[in-house]
């Protein structure tokens, strides 16, 4: 069975189910609420893939517009997302819907970055592809699922060239998986402490206007994405995967210290897993101790001003919905 079919699986067999959930109320609240998704893996289409398969001949095709289709139907009006150079092409010439990247690195063992050309680029490469304004964003980053840190000198013109050109990283910032459930074939030096953002200070240091945001906040490395937030006020949080995977009791207290710390307005809206938009909408609109204004704030405002979205940009966003 595919990865995409076991994470799927995973998550319908891991999360509690919606059917109590009060549908209508948040039909009404979404009626005129465009949603950015900060994180969405633009990966090859998988044949075995019921959900799709019969969209397209041409099976990447077929996911693709799958997405496009679950977006409208939920509201997402963008949606940042990184994968292999070809996909990362694909996705980004289909709509402005999408603003897409390069994973880094990607890795020639893993079945889901194929087909990975090159597992790191060069200054003068990633200056190739960024420079034309086609690719929008990067990340997510995968050097902990790779064996190293960030301040390996291989992803040296990464963090370069994102400054120069004002792109969003996102940035894995939580220990991930325990080592026994990673693939060993695929990942053999996986190293969850390589995601700790402390690991970020020496980077920041010599590219203090990086802007990134980090992902999966609430989990283990909370209080460390916290205080790098403090220190860096152009850095924002998402809280994919650890609210649908972890229990409400673990992550829920870290997002409220978010907030009672003065810094709620910049966590933003995430997905991550393919096809859970609706499931990680329903999380964000069941935090019954958050107003209406800041989960609006979360499903678009936040994140429309981390990315200097111009007043045209929204406008267009807002009459998506019209």
């Amino acid at each position: 069975m595919k990865k995409e079919i076991l994470k799927i699986a995973l998550l319908f067999l891991s999360v509690t189910s919606s059917s109590t959930f009060a549908q209508e109320t948040l039909d009404a609240f979404l009626k005129d609420q465009p949603i950015i998704d900060m994180h969405f893996h633009i990966t090859k289409g998988y044949g075995d893939n019921e959900i799709y398969r019969h969209l397209n001949v041409d099976i990447d095709s077929a996911k693709l517009y799958w997405a496009i289709e679950d977006y409208k139907k939920n509201n997402v009006v963008l949606a940042l997302g990184g994968g292999p150079l070809k996909y990362a092409k694909m996705y980004a010439g289909a709509e402005r819907l999408f603003w897409s990247g390069l994973i880094f690195p990607c890795t020639k063992t893993v079945a889901q970055d194929e087909p990975c050309e090159k597992e790191f680029y060069s200054e003068s490469e990633l200056r190739e592809i960024y420079q034309g304004g086609n690719f929008k964003s990067l990340g997510e980053s995968m050097f902990n699922y790779y064996g190293i840190p960030p301040t390996d000198v291989r992803l040296e013109p990464y963090w370069k060239i994102a400054m120069e050109y004002n792109i969003p990283i996102g940035i894995h910032a939580d220990s991930g998986p325990p080592v026994e459930r990673v693939n060993k074939e695929e990942r053999p030096n996986y190293n969850p402490t390589y995601a700790n953002p402390e690991l970020l200070k020496p980077i920041l240091k010599k590219y203090p206007k990086l802007k990134l945001y980090l992902m999966h906040y609430g989990g283990e490395y909370s209080d460390q994405s916290l205080n790098l937030m403090k220190e860096y006020p152009q850095i924002y949080c998402e809280i994919s995967a650890v609210s649908m995977f972890l229990p409400k009791e673990v992550w829920e207290p870290n997002v409220k210290k978010l907030f009672s710390e003065g810094l709620g307005d910049r966590l933003m809206f995430a997905s991550d897993y393919f096809g859970t938009v609706r499931k990680n909408i329903e999380i964000i609109y069941n935090l019954d101790w958050l107003s209406e204004e800041q989960k609006r704030d979360v499903f678009y405002n936040n994140a429309a001003r981390f990315l200097e979205l111009s007043d045209s940009e929204i406008r267009e966003h807002r009459k998506k919905l019209n």
